[in-house]
C-alpha cells in the first residue's frame, strides 16, 4: 500500500491512446467491487448488426452492454439510405427482446438533439434528462424505457463474476 507521501502526489496523466492493460486495470478494479458491494457481477456485451444481404457485411447496428437489470445502448448507427424503412425498429426491438431474455427491465440510452431523439420517442423512450452541449443549440438526450418481462423471461439472477 503507498505511503502517505506517495498518495498525496501520485502521477496524474491524460491521454486518447487507450492501452488496453490500463483500461483493465479500472474495468478489473469496478468488477471486484461491484462483486465486493452487491456479491455478484453480471456485465454481458450486447450486439445487434444489420447486415447488407447481398455481401454479408456489417452495414450498422447497435452495441452496448447489459448489467444489473439495464440494458444500456452505447452505440447505434444506421447508413443514411437505410433509414426510415423500419429497421432501426426491428434493431430497438430486438435488443429490447434480448433484455427481456436476460431478466433486464430497463433500456437506456443517450442521442443528441441532431441525432434521432424522436425516433426514439415514437419507439416509447421517455427523456430522462437533457445536458445542453456545444455548440450553442446541441443538446443530449438521456432516454429510458421500461421493458415488461415476456413469459418466457424471469428476473436477472445473480451470479458470480
Amino acid at each position: 500500500m503507498p505511503n502517505d507521501d506517495l498518495r498525496a502526489n501520485p502521477d496524474i496523466t491524460v491521454t486518447d491512446q487507450l492501452d488496453s492493460a490500463d483500461a483493465a486495470v479500472i474495468s478489473d478494479g469496478l468488477r471486484a467491487y461491484y462483486l465486493s458491494q452487491t456479491g455478484y457481477y453480471d456485465f454481458r456485451p450486447l450486439a445487434v448488426f444489420v447486415r447488407d444481404p447481398q455481401t454479408g457485411k456489417v452495414i450498422g447496428g447497435l452495441h452496448g452492454r447489459s448489467e444489473f437489470g439495464l440494458v444500456y445502448v452505447a452505440w447505434f448507427f444506421l447508413p443514411e439510405d437505410w433509414r426510415r424503412a423500419r429497421i432501426g425498429s426491428r434493431v430497438l426491438a430486438v435488443a429490447e427482446e434480448e433484455g427481456r431474455r436476460r431478466g433486464c427491465t430497463r433500456i437506456a440510452l443517450t442521442t443528441l438533439s441532431i441525432e434521432a431523439p424522436g425516433f426514439y420517442q415514437k419507439q416509447a423512450y421517455a427523456v430522462a434528462a437533457t445536458i445542453d452541449c456545444e455548440p450553442p443549440g446541441l443538446t443530449r438526450y438521456y432516454m429510458m424505457k421500461k421493458l415488461g418481462l415476456t413469459a418466457n423471461a424471469s428476473p436477472a439472477t445473480p451470479r458470480p463474476a
